[in-house]
């Protein structure tokens, strides 16, 4: 994914610090967890993004992403009360979810409910790994499983693109372990026109929550879906891999992201 250049990369790759609010930390020239999001996450009557893109897309640049950097324990607002904390709470979180067999490409995850476009849908569950060692972790487990569990996000800053941050979670590498089922969060499927999108919420450190949040209104029932390779980057373990997702949009085969 990529952020406009008010993001810097020590941004990316230090603990925040946290603020100094009493409030409800909805006043975004105060609030220096809001400076360091670019505004508001979070509308503060609703748990819902304010918006997906940095305001710099809103001025005519091109579409950067929006960084999201949540209230942490280093703040002095109150957690009852703050607007700004939403993810941290809820990373475990899989109410939203219904696994399901599609009949034609394995298992897969549906809504549970109607989700509203913008909602937190859920959180990645899975082991931190170091995202070197990622694509060799994938092809084992496209070797002895037949599936990938990893999830990678690279996190590039400005028009020249600048290396940001990685971030890499096995989310089969517990269940492996311990001989214990799937996340649930393991079982969503790609689509080359996904109803879900991946974005990284920072709380306490520089490694992020990976979370996903509706990009549309979304029916109870309907199949939860995100795009692969939205936001990992140029490199990718699947490429030349068949897509299935079966709709109009389909690419047919993965191709490399340039997000």
């Amino acid at each position: 994914m990529l952020y406009s250049d008010e993001i810097t990369k020590d941004s990316l790759k230090s603990g925040n610090p946290g603020c100094s609010c009493e409030g409800a930390c909805t006043d975004s020239p105060t609030c220096s967890c809001l400076v360091r999001s670019e505004g508001p996450n979070y509308r503060p009557d609703e748990p819902l993004l304010v918006r997906f893109t940095s305001p710099k897309h809103l001025l005519g640049y091109s579409v950067y992403h929006k960084a999201i950097f949540e209230c942490n324990s280093a703040c002095a607002c109150r957690p009852d009360k703050c607007k700004n904390r939403l993810v941290q709470f809820r990373t475990e979180d899989t109410s939203a979810l219904e696994a399901y067999d599609t009949q034609n490409i394995g298992q897969g995850v549906r809504a549970s409910r109607d989700l509203r476009q913008a909602e937190f849908v859920c959180a990645f569950n899975g082991r931190y790994i170091n995202a070197r060692y990622s694509h060799e972790v994938a092809a084992t487990q496209l070797k002895d499983l037949g599936h990938v569990y990893v999830t990678i996000v690279r996190e590039f800053i400005g028009e020249n693109c600048i290396f940001g941050f990685d971030t890499a979670i096995d989310g089969a590498d517990s269940a492996i372990e311990n001989h214990t089922p799937l996340p649930l969060t393991c079982l969503i499927n790609h689509s080359c026109d996904p109803n879900m999108t991946v974005i990284p919420v920072r709380v306490n450190s520089a490694r992020p929550i990976l979370a996903l949040f509706a990009l549309r209104d979304i029916k109870r029932g309907e199949p939860l879906v995100y795009d692969y390779l939205e936001k990992s980057g140029q490199e990718f373990f699947l490429l030349g891999k068949k897509c299935r997702c079966g709709t109009p949009l389909c690419h047919r085969k993965f191709q490399p992201s340039r997000q």
